[in-house]
């Protein structure tokens, strides 16, 4: 017997970094928004061999327990009691090191699957085990936009239906590490954000307003990316010249995301981006 669910993707539409800890985490407030495309699929297949086998369709990905979906099933079974005999199949289309969530997606799905069928914890429980994965594994547990702080493992979700607006999300298929985004944060980024942006930006996801949205967008941690990798200010400003109404970096990079006013004007978009562009990845939204 084998289940299987999408893996859902995500972006950043907000990243204020507040303040560095003596443990070199950063405290942060940020606003995730689930996207549909891209998705991987994860499939749990019950097997007869005692154990947990991890395998992916993407050549060079960790397997096993070395994967993070094969140690969120072993923590599970460790949690759950249950003896593991299972074997997980990770169909990929989220790109790796990409600032879009997909290994934590992936290990949310695991636990997903794995409490679907055995029904073994609570909600609460099964959000306090993906905690122990990483910070932004509850997020995917739920696959609704949240505000999350601290280290980004405490979640708030806005209050009221959020209305995305058409997004293009442009990968150029190189990896950047979260940590070397976090250590190569400028210093003067850190600190509150008095300029009510992240307010302003829940209010149009309301009212579903793109440009609202477009206006109010934020990431700490781009102005680095930018110097570092220049063909993500060339991608920026491409988008920018061609139609959107704002575009950004998504965590800590390197995929960006435009903000379009219409369907029609973001397939426009993708149309001029594919025709420039050989070498990225395109995600309409």
């Amino acid at each position: 017997m084998a289940l299987s669910i999408p893996s859902r993707s995500k972006i950043n539409l907000y990243l204020k970094v507040l303040k560095r800890r003596p443990d070199r985490y950063h405290e942060l407030e940020t606003l995730f928004l689930p996207l549909d495309t891209p998705a991987d699929r994860v499939t749990l297949d019950f097997v007869d061999t005692p154990g947990i086998r991890v395998c992916s369709s993407l050549a060079g990905l960790p397997e096993n327990l070395e994967n993070l979906a094969g140690r969120a099933a072993l923590a599970y079974a460790d949690m759950a009691g249950i003896a593991p005999a299972w074997s997980i199949r990770i169909e990929k289309e989220i790109p790796v090191a990409a600032g879009m969530g997909g290994g934590s997606s992936n290990a949310a799905a695991v636990l997903r699957l794995l409490n679907r069928h055995y029904g073994k914890l609570s909600s609460e429980e099964l959000a306090d085990l993906a905690l122990t994965l990483g910070a932004d594994v509850p997020f995917f547990l739920h696959g609704r936009a949240a505000i999350a702080t601290g280290i980004g493992e405490v979640f708030h979700y806005p209050a009221g239906k959020l209305y995305a607006p058409p997004l293009l999300v442009v990968n150029p298929q190189f990896p950047v590490s979260a940590k070397w985004a976090y250590m190569n944060l400028d210093p003067e980024q850190i600190g509150e954000d008095s300029s009510g942006k992240l307010k302003r930006l829940i209010n149009a996801l309301r009212r579903n307003d793109p440009k609202g949205v477009a206006d109010n967008l934020h990431n700490d941690l781009a102005a680095a990316l930018y110097r570092k990798f220049p063909l993500l200010a060339i991608l920026r400003d491409f988008l920018l010249e061609n139609g959107a109404l704002n575009a950004e970096i998504t965590g800590s990079g390197p995929s960006i995301f435009a903000v379009c006013a219409s369907p029609a004007e973001r397939d426009e978009l993708c149309r001029s981006l594919a025709g420039a562009f050989r070498a990225v990845t395109i995600f309409v939204n």
